[in-house]
């Protein structure tokens, strides 16, 4: 009888961890060329504006017009460096996914007043490093948005590694959005940051009763 049953699952196995260490290895790219290009070029120009605000600080206001192209900089600049941080893996420390993030929770509850309730089921040891990383990256990517755009005053993150597929389930009380609205560039990250896992995300929102975002890990 042909081994090509019991062989079939490794070649599969093989091919996805390809995938994913090429996805990695793009994703390192794409921030050392964001680090070395824009994100330099950025810091330079700011200090140069500094520099000529400061030496124009005792001769009145400087112009309106430079102030305004100084703040506009500074944005950009926090911009690329949320991006680069987006790109780069999480590191996961010694205490594990699961104690790091109950450490963010906790940080992010002091911080922004919103309380964040964190439960776990399972062991998160089934889990490679790059799905763990990605589970640390979607639930930081979707705490910023209940701070930035629900409302909420909690947020509920379960996290469950008992069965397979792994879930992960990041859910607020706040506006919601309907259909149609919502998404944006974080949504969209947190999607491909899931495919790169062999996962999946989906949104569920509704209209001022908040949302939940799911992570479902590779079957």
């Amino acid at each position: 009888m042909s081994a090509e049953p019991r062989e079939r699952p490794v070649r599969e196995d093989f091919a996805h961890q390809a995938a994913e260490d090429a996805v990695a290895r793009e994703r390192a790219r794409i921030a050392r060329e964001l680090h070395d290009g824009i994100a330099t070029e950025l810091a330079g120009a700011i200090s140069l504006f500094k520099v000529y605000l400061e030496r124009h600080k005792g001769g009145g206001e400087p112009d309106e017009t430079l102030k305004n192209v100084f703040e506009i900089l500074e944005r950009s600049l926090k911009n690329v460096r949320d991006s680069l941080a987006e790109l780069r893996p999480a590191a996961i420390g010694p205490g594990g996914l699961v104690e790091d993030l109950r450490r963010q929770a906790e940080e992010f509850s002091r911080i922004y007043g919103i309380r964040v309730e964190l439960s776990s089921n399972g062991t998160e040891e089934l889990l490679s490093q790059q799905q763990r990383e990605v589970v640390a990256q979607v639930v930081r990517e979707a705490l910023t948005n209940v701070r930035r755009h629900s409302g909420s005053s909690i947020c509920r993150v379960k996290l469950g590694f008992a069965a397979r597929p792994f879930l992960i389930e990041v859910s607020d009380e706040g506006r919601g959005f309907g259909k149609g609205s919502g998404g944006g560039y974080g949504l969209m990250g947190m999607r491909e940051r899931a495919a790169g896992i062999g996962g999946r995300l989906e949104v569920v929102s509704t209209q001022d009763r908040g949302t939940t975002v799911f992570l479902f890990g590779p079957n």
